[in-house]
C-alpha cells in the first residue's frame, strides 16, 4: 500500500532512534538561549534543543542576553541540524549550524553557554568553554556564576513539590562497574548499561548518581 504523503521523510525519521540525521528549515522561534523551533519544508514545526551545552534561566543573570544573541545568529534564518535522539520532552537534542558554523559552540565561545558535562562528553565544547572563561566573557564576568542544573535544582528543592521519589515499578540504569544507580542519558553511564527495578537496585547496595539525580 502507498504511503500517505501526509507523512513527511522526517516524520517518520523522528519516530525512530538511528545512528545521525540531518535536515533543513527556517527557524521560526526561540524560547531561550539553547532551544529553537524550525519549520520544516514550509509545514512541520520541530522543536530543537541545542545539544552538549545549557544556558542561563531566563531568571538568572545572563539569562535574557543568552536569548537575544541566539535569536540575533539563528531567528528567520536557514540552519541545518544534526542529531541522534531526542529527550523526554520529545525534543530534537542536536547541533544547529549555518553553514560550516556550529551556532552551539559559539554561544559557548561568547560565554552566553555552559558546557552541559552530565550529558555531553564534547572535548571541543569543553576546550571552546575554558577559553571563554579565562577571558571573562559572558557569564564568566562573573564572581561566582550560578551553573542553570544548579540552579533548577535549588529552585526545585524550595518548590511545595515533594522531592521526586521511586515506585516499586521506577526503573532506573546501572553499569558493569561501580555501586551507582542513575537515569537514562547520564554521561557517567556507559553504553553497556543495565536497566534494573529501582527496589532491587537499592536492595542491592547502588546509590543515586549525583549527577543525573534519579528517583530515590
Amino acid at each position: 500500500m502507498p504511503m500517505k504523503p501526509t507523512l513527511t521523510i522526517l516524520t517518520l525519521l523522528l519516530a525512530f532512534t538511528a545512528s545521525a540525521f540531518e535536515f533543513s528549515g527556517k527557524v521560526v522561534a526561540v524560547a531561550d538561549g539553547d532551544t529553537i523551533t524550525v519549520l520544516y519544508k514550509g509545514k512541520q514545526q520541530y522543536k530543537v534543543r541545542l545539544q552538549h551545552i545549557d544556558c542561563p534561566e531566563s531568571s538568572q543573570a545572563f539569562g535574557t542576553k543568552a536569548k537575544q544573541t541566539l535569536s540575533a545568529k539563528v531567528f528567520g534564518k536557514i540552519v541545518s541540524v544534526k542529531w541522534t535522539e531526542r529527550d523526554k520532552y520529545k525534543r530534537i537534542l542536536g547541533d544547529v549550524y549555518i553553514g560550516k558554523r556550529r551556532i552551539n559552540a559559539e554561544m559557548v565561545n561568547e560565554g552566553m553557554a555552559w558546557h552541559y558535562k552530565f550529558f555531553s562528553k564534547d572535548a571541543s565544547i569543553g576546550a571552546i568553554e575554558a577559553k571563554a572563561r579565562a577571558a571573562k566573557r559572558g557569564i564568566w564576568s562573573q564572581p561566582n556564576p550560578v551553573p542553570p542544573w544548579e540552579f533548577r535544582r535549588k529552585k526545585s528543592s524550595t518548590s511545595k513539590a515533594p522531592p521526586e521519589k521511586g515506585t516499586p515499578t521506577t526503573k532506573v540504569f546501572t553499569a558493569k562497574s561501580g555501586k551507582k544507580y542513575h537515569r537514562d542519558g547520564c554521561s557517567s553511564l556507559s553504553k553497556s548499561k543495565f536497566t534494573i527495578l529501582l527496589s532491587k537496585a537499592k536492595a542491592a547496595g547502588y546509590t543515586p548518581c549525583k549527577l543525573c539525580n534519579p528517583p530515590q
